[in-house]
């Protein structure tokens, strides 16, 4: 029981012939009673890449240089959660909570899910645990380029896992993965799956890779210009990674 705090930082720069940064940060608070959690999360992922066009004017012998510089966004992915459980048994707990999504390369301006459920925690020691969970929901959805013949707001079902296993005495592997059925259309399956290797560098400091794979079978719209005039409508691609390299600090100021 307690509070507990974790943070992470991670980014990427280069300047010169070609300029590009990239930011990943993330938090997660947390609060543990004898029988119930409670836990607020968020992360954000934000690259971009700025190209340069070089053109000359005049003659070979006598020229000016003019530079154009044009700044385009290539990753956008943020995400923010509260949840709360509650212990029923030792195996067996309520849950209920809120999910927040933007990724608009992905096609989603805001998504929106409420979950309500209930879960198993098959073990949970010092080394090693695994919970379940399985969830009815509700999304509500904009996307960045609406589609004609789907709802935005629709009924659904989750289900999901947490876990993680130590490997060495400085090391571990962390994993969760989520999947969401659309009961408005069954062709709509959504998977949110992370997993992450940290290693622990003393008691406060983590280096954590990790990877994100986003899936949804039946993605989002995309609007392309057409050669003769106007735009036509393309379905995204179904897949998405996200690869990060954070260093992680841990704080539990007030364990009981």
């Amino acid at each position: 029981p307690g509070w507990y705090f974790d943070a992470d930082l991670g980014g990427r720069r280069t300047s010169g012939n070609s300029e590009s940064s990239a930011l990943g940060a993330g938090a997660e608070l947390r609060r543990v009673w004898p029988r119930w959690r409670l836990g607020f999360s968020g992360s954000a992922t934000n690259s971009q890449t700025t190209t340069t066009t070089r053109t000359a004017t005049g003659t070979a012998d006598d020229f000016d240089v003019q530079e154009t510089s044009v700044t385009e966004k290539t990753s956008e992915y943020y995400n923010a959660r509260g949840l709360a459980a509650y212990d029923i048994s030792t195996h067996f707990f309520a849950i209920g909570g809120v999910d927040w999504m933007r990724n608009r390369p992905a096609g989603i301006d805001s998504r929106t899910l409420l979950a309500a459920g209930a879960g198993n925690t098959w073990y949970d020691i010092e080394t090693r645990a695994l919970r379940t969970d399985y969830n009815l929901t509700y999304t509500f959805e904009d996307d960045v380029v609406e589609n004609p013949i789907t709802n935005n707001d629709f009924a659904g079902l989750q289900v999901g896992y947490k876990m993680f296993q130590q490997l060495t005495a400085n090391s571990k592997l962390e994993s969760d993965a989520v999947f969401d059925f659309n009961l408005d259309n069954n062709d709509d399956i959504r998977m949110n799956l992370l997993v992450a290797l940290p290693v622990s560098l003393n008691s406060r400091l983590e280096l954590k890779p990790a990877l994100r794979a986003l899936w949804r079978n039946d993605p989002a719209l995309e609007a392309i210009p057409l050669d003769a005039g106007g735009t036509v409508n393309i379905q995204l691609n179904e897949w998405d990674t996200i690869f990060t390299l954070a260093l992680v600090i841990h704080f539990a100021p007030d364990s009981e």
